[in-house]
């Protein structure tokens, strides 16, 4: 048996898929909608959820995770709530362009940035290290909140694989590596007194 107490669990969740339109456009941290699909993906694992018990649930505010964390709230019998430290990656000058945009702004750029992702650095946008530090601080603020208990926090892809490389210290230049599909999962827990490990 742990000395160190109740386990606290975070499990994060990166939201469904967006609209088409937006397949093929920087959006990062803009508030885009969902598509028919990546609200399908949300129900399905919503219904999934169901019987799971949680003494929280929050989402970054964008719409694209509000969608999930209410379903899930609602069958909890809980109110979502919004902390905007678990949005998505600031895009800067590029967000909501597309390849033609990129391209007369910066010449082969376009393949770069798909290429390395949240690595490539954008001008006028957030660094992964700037990414980082707020995800860091939301986790520990929710961990210190739930002690002991269990909440779900849908939020995006470059915020799941910050939390992931701070968790298992790896560096964020192997970020991109890390797969989080939509409606994809990762549940951190520690004890008190512990660090955060990845269990899933």
């Amino acid at each position: 048996m742990s000395s160190h107490g109740p386990t606290t669990r975070i499990h994060l969740v990166r939201h469904g898929a967006v609209a088409a339109p937006w397949n093929e456009r920087i959006y990062g941290d803009l508030d885009v909608p969902l598509s028919e699909l990546g609200e399908e993906q949300s129900r399905s694992l919503a219904h999934g959820l169901k019987g799971e018990t949680f003494h929280g649930v929050l989402s970054s505010g964008l719409a694209r995770s509000a969608y999930l964390a209410e379903l899930v709230a609602g069958q909890a019998g809980l109110e979502a709530a919004v902390d905007t430290r678990w949005r998505e990656l600031n895009r800067g000058d590029w967000a909501g362009w597309g390849r033609d945009q990129v391209e007369e702004a910066m010449p082969g750029a376009w393949e770069q940035f798909w290429d390395l992702g949240g690595v490539f650095p954008v001008p006028g946008g957030e660094t992964l290290s700037e990414l980082q530090a707020r995800v860091a601080s939301a986790l520990e603020d929710v961990g210190a909140a739930f002690e002991g208990r269990e909440v779900l926090v849908v939020a995006h892809k470059w915020v799941l694989r910050a939390a992931i490389c701070r968790v298992l210290g790896l560096p964020l230049e192997r970020s991109p590596m890390l797969r989080v599909p939509h409606a994809g999962t990762a549940t951190l827990e520690r004890e008190a007194g512990a660090a955060w490990r990845l269990t899933h």
